[in-house]
């Protein structure tokens, strides 16, 4: 047999020699060139994959470096300014975060008061481990949770309902709906966590708030989206599931055993999946999977669906469903779409205007609500930046109108919403302003929703260019 490789079979004298050396020349630069598309396409599906892990991992990460967190103390989030570091937050609300390592604290002892109040207790991939207050076991009455990660086995009985955790990092969020200032204070003073080995804490939980520093929750982009995942798999318990698409990124340096530290080849290759996959998580975010359709034919508007657990769910949009919420959204809320909890709301979300264009800041729109829409309570319109959806930062405190705000109505009872530039004269009040050439998209929340919101009969206009000048829609 000859051992020889095949171009030192040709004969020295023939030309077809270099024309072969050539041929191969150019199939192993093709051959380079298909294995980088493998691997951008690898990392491509990791961001999209990765996108519920690293919105809590860098809201972890950014509380313990902006606000000093340890991991039994919480944080609430209440002005406008604390509310631009959370994706498509509800500006309405006070929100109380919580986001330790049961790996460090071990088993932890949630104590949650008595009042009108929505919690939950979410694993690091935001899937709902479960429900506290009016929608959770304890109805509403309050009560102790125990919840305990991977391997850990606290005592039963012990509390009065144990939570366990696929993840060892977990999120406890919660807020009041309290309208009495006093009760929802004193409702939050009497919310605690500690370790459930200890009983009595030298350093207890604490409450802190952003206080002006700068923080954001929104996941980084290009090589600190990597480093942000590599951080946290190298925390985490990786459930079966997963030990495909791990095995995957180890070839693109995140790794579960190695620090993070790509080579140039790795760095090129994280860098345009990160870009390309956002742009991906986008498309699906914004515009839905394939099959999508707008909230109604005749309507832009589009309903923002929380997606189903991973690990229960089988239908052929799973994957992208999930990308496509974390993507815009962050912490599934206890209420988004729960008609079985009482307290439940629904958001339409749009981002096109009634001739198919992009929203943009430099322009003018009117929005008008129909009288009565189809809502028990109150109804709220917020805008977000399109790019970091975020609330709008317009150097204002007003990114959102709400039915419960001291609004002008028309004759009819419907009223007009202006966002953008400038709004009609003498309605103010009812103005959200928008900086000169951003883009945006809004969300229009609805609580607890009435049957026409179900029945599709809520016909809400898409936006509409407004012409200041007299006054009407163009």
């Amino acid at each position: 047999m000859d051992a020889r490789l095949p171009n030192q079979l040709l004969p020295e004298a023939r030309p077809e020699r270099d024309e072969y050396r050539a041929m191969l020349s150019v199939a192993e630069t093709e051959a380079r060139q298909l294995l980088e598309a493998s691997a951008v396409q690898r990392a491509c599906q990791a961001y999209l994959w990765s996108l519920p892990l690293v919105g809590l991992a860098q809201w972890q990460h950014d509380a313990r470096r902006a606000f000093g967190a340890r991991d039994i103390d919480v944080v609430a989030y209440e002005s406008s300014e604390d509310h631009r570091g959370i994706l498509t937050a509800d500006v309405s609300m006070t929100y109380i975060v919580g986001l330790p390592d049961l790996a460090r604290t071990g088993a932890l002892v949630v104590e949650y008061p008595s009042g009108a109040s929505a919690g939950v207790i979410l694993d690091f991939w935001q899937e709902p481990l479960e429900y506290l207050g009016g929608g959770g076991p304890d109805t509403g009455a309050g009560g102790t949770y125990l919840v305990a990660g991977p391997g850990q086995h606290p005592i039963a009985h012990v509390t009065d309902f144990v939570v366990r955790s696929p993840t060892m990092n977990v999120a406890i969020a919660f807020r009041t709906f309290e309208e009495d200032p006093a009760r929802a204070n004193a409702f939050v003073d009497h919310f605690n966590i500690r370790p459930f080995a200890r009983k009595v804490l030298a350093e207890p939980m604490r409450l802190l708030r952003p206080e002006g520093r700068h923080w954001s929750q929104v996941p980084p982009r290009g090589l600190d989206y990597w480093k942000r995942l590599a951080e946290i798999v190298r925390r985490e318990v990786s459930p079966e599931r997963d030990l495909t698409m791990l095995a995957l990124l180890e070839s693109l340096g995140v790794s579960r055993n190695r620090a993070f530290d790509p080579g140039p080849y790795q760095r090129r290759v994280l860098e345009e999946g990160a870009l390309l996959g956002e742009e991906m998580a986008r498309a699906l975010a914004f515009h839905g999977p394939p099959d999508s359709a707008p909230y109604r034919a005749d309507s832009r508007w589009r309903e923002v669906v929380r997606f189903p657990p991973l690990r229960a769910d089988t239908s052929p949009h799973a994957f992208d469903g999930r990308a496509a919420f974390c993507y815009q959204s962050v912490a599934i809320s206890t209420a988004l779409m729960d008609t079985a909890r009482g307290t439940h709301h629904v958001c339409l979300a749009a981002r096109l205007d009634a001739q198919d264009h992009a929203l943009n800041g430099s322009n003018s729109y009117i929005l008008r609500v129909p009288r009565h829409p189809p809502v028990k309570h109150f109804w709220s319109l917020t805008i977000y930046d399109a790019d970091l959806r975020t609330p709008i930062d317009n150097g204002t405190s007003v990114a959102a109108r709400s039915s419960d705000h001291p609004l002008l109505y028309n004759a009819d009872g419907s009223v007009d919403l202006f966002v953008g530039a400038r709004p009609r004269r003498g309605w103010e009040r009812n103005w959200i302003t928008t900086p000169p050439g951003s883009r945006w998209f809004a969300y229009l929340r609805l609580n607890e929703p009435l049957d026409a919101f179900f029945t599709h009969e809520f016909a809400l206009p898409d936006f509409q260019l407004f012409d200041e000048s007299n006054h009407r829609a163009t």
